[in-house]
């Protein structure tokens, strides 16, 4: 189903609690990119995005069938400075224990409420994920790598099953680009000549402008897979779906399309 939304005055982060469900939408994507508004007297939206994840996606499988999706999401440096200040760290040394807790109850809690940005369809119907499990989170050049797995579990019979995901924020607020695990960043946002310009309105063509502006790209390469593999016919790739067009049907993102099937 398409989505077509216009934007909104960004609610401050910490107060998601207290406000309307779409409200807090856009609160979700300012908690990622924390940008500096004021509870009482909002700014008006500005240009989209304001916060960048680079997402890697590896489909698990288990004895039974497939079993889930580990992700690693990279945010900006700039979001990674926002997210640390919410949590009170000031340095760049590794994160402790304590960190990491701390960064997955400020992060996740609200993620969850949007299914972690996740679309996930099985046989074309929609599956809403439950949690996410075995969260962990690492620094390195001053930018914060969440990972975590979000469990799907599809049992694999004789007969042929298609499970899609796309990763992607409806409102534009957060952009997601998709890497393979190992590789460099997929994009640099400050390419776009409105990158971090609080004085540029929020407007229909964002899209249009910051793509053409990063270069981006769609994914290449093999889609990782993990478990016991060999239990299983597996193919996968990932693809452009329209029927998941957003933004004012301007964003049609990539879906990892997997279909399997028992040996």
């Amino acid at each position: 189903m398409a989505h077509s939304r216009t934007s909104r005055p960004v609610p401050h982060p910490l107060h998601c609690a207290t406000v309307p469900r779409r409200a807090r939408r856009y609160a979700l994507g300012a908690l990622l990119a924390l940008a500096a508004l004021s509870a009482a007297f909002p700014r008006p939206a500005q240009a989209h995005p304001h916060a960048f994840v680079d997402a890697a996606v590896q489909v698990v499988f288990d004895d039974k069938g497939l079993a889930g999706f580990r992700q690693s999401w990279e945010l900006d440096p700039m979001v990674t400075a926002s997210v640390f200040d919410l949590i009170g760290k000031r340095d760049d040394a590794p994160l402790t224990p304590a960190e990491i807790s701390a960064l997955e109850k400020q992060s996740m809690i609200h993620l969850k409420e949007y299914n972690y940005f996740n679309v996930i369809r099985i046989d074309g119907k929609p599956f809403v994920p439950d949690w996410a499990t075995q969260f962990s989170a690492s620094l390195k050049d001053r930018k914060v790598t969440y990972s975590f797995l979000v469990p799907c579990h599809v049992a694999a019979t004789a007969k042929p099953k298609t499970v899609q995901l796309a990763i992607y924020d409806d409102t534009f607020y957060t952009y997601v680009a998709y890497r393979t695990e190992g590789s460099g960043p997929s994009l640099d946002p400050s390419k776009d000549p409105l990158f971090a310009n609080p004085d540029a309105p929020a407007r229909p063509e964002d899209f249009a402008r910051f793509s053409k502006a990063v270069g981006a790209t769609g994914y290449t390469g093999a889609v990782p897979l993990a478990g016991p593999v060999g239990r299983f016919k597996i193919a996968a790739a990932v693809k452009k779906d329209p029927s998941m067009a957003y933004f004012y049907d301007q964003i049609v993102p990539e879906a990892f399309r997997v279909t399997f099937s028992a040996k």
